[in-house]
């Protein structure tokens, strides 16, 4: 038995703290309250320190990595994580990165595949990850594995399949079907499409998650388009990293929040996850026309090469732009020439190469083989602020480990958020902070036993101080290990133990 004594438990509810001890026995929390240690318990002095559930990242890309056994969530005090988000999963088989771009980001995974969810539990099982993974199944996956590239409406064969395929993975244990409508192939996914796919996944219980079809200029109807979905087929919606991106839409996001309220008083089931940042992080090809993309990587590259074709796209991507290239950082560049890129600006590329911020984009496209990865600053303070408060939203990383300078959210999601927006900030209390990483994100995923200090419920705890948690980790330097997280559990055994941080950071990080 291990007894985690006198500290401030924060049991993931939203009520408020009490001093106190947990204690754990086996996998489960037997008893939380005023607990008299014993010699048949591993005592660990809590005093001063905060004993909260294990934190739940319900927006993660960590589908391979893990298991890799990497240790950035488990050192950041996340317990579980859900996989398979933004319509990209590792099952069914995926097809190869040079056919859909986006799929770069599995590229670690060589010649592996998985034919199904099956196959994938039962690797992640063998390897034994760090924390517990739910897994959604990938609409870009899903449409890929069946129709390849090719856009426009899916033939009526080609959508049973889909839809075949889908049922399979959700029998499975696949926990729902995430799309990503504003990466190919998932953008070709039109509203009778999503509606007969959100009609299986409503027979299994399931949820529907959506990388919206567009953050920008026509927010408003995306969102509109995914509340719709959950009004005409009664599936759980989760909206995906809320945000209005640049500071063209910044106006927006008052809108955006008024058309959620008002959907989940009528009672649809609608939730919001978000990140801590005002930068995100994705693919440059993500800034080009949808159109451009079809056919994949090959297509695309032979496009930019034809001077008229290249002009189109490039006056779209412009029209497109709501924000500006000094604010889209190179955080990724695939070619070991191009190394001393990463951490630039495209504008300082431009201002090098003496053409505009468009033209360098586009070269870089082409030089890389449409691999970029970006950190693009998207946000305001203010509609962060508006958006990590709303009662809707769980904290998420939407974190991936990637080559050179990769988002520091991979990092430091949560100590940034409890550090740096609770106790410096004061955006909101402790209490209600620990709900959006705890409580809420497992009462709105269905995960049992998770997310409180309950006796009975699954020994997922981290273990922190609230004066000192934090991170350097910060756009220059991503990979630093958290301060203040002393120690995490993950079903009753040891994570993290105190002053094991250092040794579990494996240092920069590089695809295994």
């Amino acid at each position: 038995m291990i007894l985690l004594h006198n500290g401030i438990v924060v049991d993931g509810s939203g009520q408020p703290s009490q001093h106190g001890s947990v204690l754990i026995r086996d996998q489960t929390v037997e008893s939380v309250g005023t607990i008299e240690a014993t010699p048949d318990m591993e005592v660990v002095d809590c005093s001063n320190r905060v004993i909260a559930p294990g934190f739940i990242d319900v927006h993660s890309h960590a589908d391979l990595e893990v298991m890799q056994h990497r240790p950035e969530k488990v050192m950041q005090g996340v317990t579980t994580e859900v996989v398979g988000n933004c319509g990209f999963s590792l099952f069914p088989t995926i097809p190869s990165s040079e056919l859909v771009p986006a799929f770069e980001i599995f590229s670690g995974r060589g010649e592996k595949k998985w034919p199904d969810a099956a196959a994938y539990f039962e690797d992640l099982e063998t390897s034994e990850s760090r924390t517990n993974v739910a897994a959604l199944t990938g609409h870009s996956t899903l449409r890929a594995g069946v129709s390849g590239m090719r856009a426009g409406k899916l033939e009526t064969a080609e959508q049973r399949e889909v839809e075949k395929r889908l049922s399979a993975c959700l029998e499975q244990g696949s926990i729902g079907l995430s799309t990503g409508l504003n990466e190919v192939p998932s953008s070709y996914g039109d509203f009778d499409e999503l509606v007969s796919l959100c009609q299986v996944v409503k027979r299994y219980d399931a949820f529907y998650t959506s990388h919206l079809r567009d953050y920008k200029f026509r927010i408003l109807e995306a969102v509109e388009e995914a509340l719709d979905l959950g009004r005409r087929t009664q599936v759980p919606v989760q909206i995906s990293h809320l945000q209005a991106a640049g500071y063209k839409n910044w106006d927006k996001m008052d809108a955006v929040l008024e058309l959620i309220d008002r959907a989940s008083a009528e009672g649809v089931d609608v939730g919001i996850d978000a990140y801590p940042y005002l930068a995100g992080s994705a693919g440059l090809t993500q800034l080009l026309p949808i159109w451009s993309l079809a056919g994949g990587t090959r297509y695309l590259l032979q496009r930019l090469r034809d001077p008229d074709t290249r002009q189109r796209i490039a006056a779209e991507t412009e029209s497109g732009m709501a924000n500006r290239w000094q604010d889209v950082l190179l955080a990724t560049m695939t070619h070991p020439d191009q190394a001393d890129l990463v951490g630039k600006t495209v504008q300082d590329i431009a201002d090098e190469r003496g053409c505009s911020g468009l033209a360098a984009a586009l070269d870089l496209v082409l030089e890389t083989q449409a691999t970029v990865v970006i950190v693009s600053f998207n946000q305001s303070e203010e509609n962060l602020r508006k958006v990590l408060s709303h009662p809707l939203t769980s904290i998420i990383t939407d974190g991936l480990v990637t080559d050179g300078k990769p988002h520091p959210r991979t990092f430091g999601t949560y100590p940034t958020f409890l550090g740096e927006f609770v106790r410096e900030k004061s955006w909101m209390s402790l209490e209600d902070a620990i709900h959006k990483v705890t409580g809420l994100p497992a009462q709105r995923f269905h995960l049992e036993r998770e997310g409180l200090l309950r006796p009975g419920y699954h020994a997922n705890i981290t273990v922190f101080s609230a004066a000192e948690i934090g991170t350097q980790s910060n756009y220059e330097v991503p990979d630093c290990a958290p301060q203040g997280i002393e120690h995490v559990l993950v079903n009753g055994s040891w994570g993290v133990r105190q002053g094991q941080l250092q040794q579990l950071f494996s240092g920069r990080p590089v695809r295994t």
